[in-house]
């Protein structure tokens, strides 16, 4: 395996309603109807100093989604994308970027896309931006990074990364195939990078606050 890989499990759970006409509707409607949603995610970074220098700073996914309107149990995902900090052209606003293709018990293929919104909206809401995924649900294999503007989606709804799952994710990071200076290297330069986003984000109103 590359020198600097690093990966992470992640776990998000929420609602979803089909066919509603916007995210907020469409989880009130899943939880009308029982339509929960998980997912269970392994990020994996190749390597993370090109990683931290790609301006899409996009990594891979495989793993699981359960969700009834997919069929019974989880379902597996591979070739899934997941983007950290995609640059939104506009200061004080970045992305976090999900799509996750999938086949339903039926043979159906799907595809999940998902954002989070990371922004300095003169409130310490950083818990709330980055622990939220506004999703939505596609007919078909979808590969274009961003979801189509001319379709409807089949699903809509908001799903969040609890606390307690946030603490386990934070002890699935691994190196694997490293050596312990290729280990810290990765774990540390991930760190740095991370953090250092959201500074540039949130830091001015921290510092405006104190």
């Amino acid at each position: 395996m590359a020198a600097g890989q690093l990966q992470v499990k992640e776990w998000m759970k929420g609602y979803l309603g089909a066919g509603a006409p916007d995210y907020d509707a469409g989880f009130i409607s899943g939880i009308e109807t029982s339509a929960f949603f998980v997912h269970e995610m392994l990020i994996k970074i190749d390597d993370v100093d090109k990683f931290v220098s790609d301006p899409d700073h996009e990594a891979l996914m495989d793993g699981t989604i359960t969700f009834g309107a997919f069929g019974s149990g989880p379902r597996p995902v591979t070739g899934a994308s997941f983007k950290v900090f995609a640059d939104s052209k506009t200061p004080g606003l970045k992305y976090m970027k999900y799509r996750m293709p999938i086949t339903t018990d039926k043979g159906q293929p799907m595809t999940v896309y998902g954002h989070k919104t990371i922004h300095n909206d003169r409130s310490l809401d950083l818990w709330g931006d980055t622990t939220t995924l506004y999703t939505s649900i596609y007919a078909g294999n979808l590969t274009a990074p961003e979801p189509p503007t001319n379709v409807q989606p089949t699903h809509r709804g908001v799903i969040h990364v609890e606390k307690l799952d946030l603490i386990k994710s934070l002890m699935t990071f691994r190196s694997p195939g490293s050596t312990p200076a290729e280990s810290q290297h990765a774990m540390s330069t991930f760190g740095r990078f991370f953090l250092g986003n959201l500074w540039e984000i949130y830091g001015k109103l921290a510092r405006v606050g104190t």
